[in-house]
């Protein structure tokens, strides 16, 4: 497998926001967001399809995906990570995973180091990783992806720098309420995912050796949260219906 053509698609539905993008070095670069209930899904290669007409282009233009592959709602990852192994094997591209928080940073103007992302997870709980931007402008995440509950946030990361990520959108005053005066919140467009960002990262991923990231290979990376079914308990459900 090699890369012929050079646009990648990005996939992101780890949370009930949605966003699709699209990313060529030398052309099209542009990102999509929509909010979905939790019974919707079916919605995301039409819009998928849309976006590469609306470009110009089709699925056969696609040279890879990046796909967000967690931590998130189980649920919703599955939703994009299937679509994203389809579209993969069918056009015979690479799908790159990329983490659900790592995108975020790169919203961020320039001049900012040090930020926290959250994504909600369930039960007052969230996801959390701190990253800090290196000299190339890149960013990497300075310990491994958490999940704490909210009220813990203090203790659980004592240096936040900027606070991004859609888990702002339901718990910016408990935050707010912890850090007080030493609290720095990142703007709107920080708190919703950038399908263009995880086009670009997978793109970035890839190009050094394709052939290793077969889509039948991308795994969820499903980070529990105490007050989330285990992926057994999911199984067992899911059999029941």
């Amino acid at each position: 497998m090699s890369l012929k053509r050079d646009l990648f698609l990005g996939i992101d539905t780890s949370t009930q926001w949605r966003s699709i993008g699209l990313f060529d070095p030398k052309g099209v670069q542009t990102s999509f967001q929509w909010m979905v209930s939790r019974t919707q899904g079916r919605d995301l290669l039409p819009k998928i399809e849309n976006l590469l007409q609306s470009n110009g282009l089709s699925p056969k233009d696609l040279s890879g995906i990046g796909i967000a592959n967690g931590p998130g709602s189980f649920t919703a990852l599955r939703v994009g990570v299937s679509v994203a192994q389809g579209l993969g094997m069918g056009l015979d591209v690479p799908v790159v995973p990329v983490g659900s928080l790592d995108s975020y940073p790169y919203l961020l103007p320039k001049i900012c180091s040090r930020a926290t992302v959250v994504l909600p997870a369930r039960s007052g709980e969230v996801f959390f990783g701190t990253y800090l931007r290196n000299q190339d402008l890149s960013w990497k995440r300075e310990s491994v992806i958490e999940c704490g509950v909210v009220e813990d946030l203090g203790r659980l990361v004592p240096n936040p720098g900027i606070w991004i990520g859609p888990g702002l959108n339901y718990y910016e005053e408990e935050i707010r309420a912890i850090f007080e005066d030493r609290i720095e919140l990142g703007k709107e467009e920080c708190r919703t995912p950038s399908g263009l960002w995880i086009a670009q990262l997978g793109h970035s991923v890839c190009r050094e050796n394709a052939s290793s990231f077969r889509a039948e290979s991308v795994e969820i990376e499903y980070h529990q949260s105490h007050g989330a079914l285990t992926i057994e308990q999911r199984k067992r459900e899911q059999s029941d219906v």
